[in-house]
């Protein structure tokens, strides 16, 4: 009678090779690459896409509305350009987003990432409104902020990943 192996879940358990797996690998290792660089020289790429905008908006004639627009927001929230700050959000966050679609390679798993991190960008929205519906609620604004932190960097990818490959399953082959 031969050995027994060590039951494991589908998503540890020995996978045929596919042709694509040695693309998906590299194209994640290039994402993860790209989020560290990111992260690591945050304040670099900040001042780059503040350069950006200033040179952009006041090409078309509306540098000093954005001045007018970011006296606006709080500094509990951010002491950057709002605008900046919402572009470095959105790179960031869409690098993340790539590398989810790469690594979960399904349909019904990254429905799912997409409604939790719009719930995250919904309860950020909803919390700096409330705050400056509240008088400047500090308390509103710490908590969106702390959310937005969180949002932007690699935690989400790290926990969605292994928790989607082990507890969704993976659809039937031909499927995504």
């Amino acid at each position: 009678m031969p050995a027994s192996q060590p039951h494991l879940p589908p998503a540890l358990a020995p996978q045929p090779w596919r042709p694509g797996t040695l693309l998906r690998g590299a194209a994640a290792a290039l994402l993860v690459l790209a989020i560290f660089c990111i992260g690591i020289y945050s304040d670099t790429v900040l001042a780059t896409i503040d350069q950006f905008w200033q040179h952009l908006l006041t090409l078309v004639g509306l540098g000093g509305h954005a001045t007018a627009v970011q006296q606006g927001i709080s500094g509990l929230v951010t002491k950057r350009s709002l605008v900046s700050v919402v572009t470095y959000s959105l790179i960031y966050t869409s690098t993340c987003l790539l590398l989810l679609t790469v690594a979960l390679s399904s349909t019904r798993r990254m429905r799912l990432v997409f409604v939790l991190y719009g719930a995250v960008f919904v309860i950020c929205a909803t919390l700096v409104v409330v705050g400056k519906l509240a008088g400047d609620a500090a308390w509103a604004y710490k908590l969106a902020r702390r959310l937005i932190d969180f949002i932007v960097s690699p935690l989400p990818v790290i926990i969605l990943v292994p928790l989607l490959r082990w507890y969704v399953p993976a659809p039937p082959a031909g499927q995504s």
